[in-house]
């Protein structure tokens, strides 16, 4: 079964056009249930208060007994995400100008997934119920699948287009990640005049980073820390500092336990020069793993092999909103999808990628 190359490149190249940056997806939603309604889909949005669009539940009913199957997707982007326009090049690449990102992340997926019921609604394919969860606010630690409303979703498989890398990839283990944020109160005084009698925030605060591994701490966890501010001017000692950052781990104790260290540590920087600080963390996101045996994977590596595609199954260190639906008992993995260098201005898809995550899609979809 062929999907139309044409269509779904002009479709593509459509969504890249939307703004959408996270918390912004308005358009893209307007668009999205326009389309599945286009294609004789039930769907609805389910608003969340304070956001500028809501999630969307699509369905397209089955004709068939098979087993209700997911696939999930998310409207956003990340900045630079305004003015984006696609650009196809003569072997085939699709970029943006470089001053935006391109936004294949995730557009890449839901122009996979509309192809793909396009061709079943053209052919008049036989198939089971078909369910799409399209998320807002998806790159901002998965916010907006946290309002989710799982009890219309009936499906206990699902397919999340979300992944960097050639189609025939997918991740069956992705980590928890805990943000941080921590407050050194110190104490100010003239840097010049008297500052004997200052209590050095940010001195306090690098004293405390020396001494924790940064980056791959161990081989399942990595520890992050992302930002820095504080400090009134150059001539003042800083009385406060705040460090934020981040703990992604397979690991959901071992990540803990990392939270828990960094605490530890800076307390005990900060009492050496009678100082205090204020700790905080959060768990965005719990860890998952999908055993090789299960029925998502092998319907996965079916639906690769009559592409003739190699299936390969890895570990990812990304969060996704697979992360969620897992928690909440659907068995689902994280697939590939004709995205590259992602969250980049460099960012770019092919169109032989795109026919292949389209033509994945829609044999998991059939299968």
């Amino acid at each position: 079964m062929q999907i139309n190359k044409e269509r779904l490149v002009q479709t593509f190249c459509e969504m890249v056009s939307i703004n959408s940056e996270s918390y912004h997806e308005k358009k893209m939603k307007d668009y999205l249930m326009n389309i599945f309604k286009e294609c004789h889909m039930e769907c609805i949005e389910m608003p969340i208060e304070g956001f500028e669009a809501g999630n969307i539940y699509a369905v397209l009913k089955g004709h068939t007994n098979k087993e209700p199957i997911m696939f999930s997707g998310h409207m956003d982007t990340v900045s630079p995400g305004k003015g984006k326009q696609a650009i196809i090049h003569e072997d085939g690449r699709i970029t943006s100008d470089e001053t935006t990102v391109l936004g294949a992340d995730d557009v890449s997926a839901l122009a996979s997934y509309i192809e793909a019921i396009r061709t079943i609604e053209d052919n008049d394919l036989p198939h089971g119920d078909i369910e799409l969860a399209i998320s807002v606010a998806e790159e901002p630690y998965d916010a907006g699948s946290a309002y989710y409303d799982f009890s219309r979703i009936k499906s206990r498989i699902d397919y999340t287009f979300d992944l960097a890398g050639q189609v025939g990839l997918a991740a069956l283990e992705a980590p928890p990640i805990i943000s941080f944020k921590i407050n050194v109160k110190g104490k100010s005084a003239h840097a010049g005049f008297n500052p004997e009698d200052g209590i050095h925030a940010l001195k306090i605060a690098t004293s405390a980073i020396n001494r924790i591994p940064n980056g791959h701490v161990n081989d399942k966890t990595t520890v992050n820390f992302g930002t820095i501010q504080g400090g009134e001017g150059r001539n003042i000692v800083p009385r406060e500092v705040i460090i934020t950052g981040e703990i992604r781990s397979f690991d959901h104790q071992d990540a803990l336990k990392w939270s828990k260290h960094i605490h530890t540590v800076f307390e005990e920087e900060a009492i050496k020069e009678h100082a205090s600080i204020e700790y905080d963390d959060y768990v965005h996101i719990e860890a998952y793993k999908i055993n090789e045996d299960e029925e998502v994977v092998e319907r996965f590596k079916n639906a690769c092999h009559n592409l003739q595609l190699t299936p390969r199954l890895i570990s990812t260190h990304g969060g996704s909103d697979n992360n969620r639906y897992v928690k909440e008992g659907i068995r689902g993995i994280v697939v590939a999808c004709a995205m590259n260098d992602c969250h980049s201005v460099s960012e770019y898809t092919t169109i032989d990628e795109l026919e292949k995550s389209a033509l994945l899609a829609l044999h998991l979809m059939i299968d």
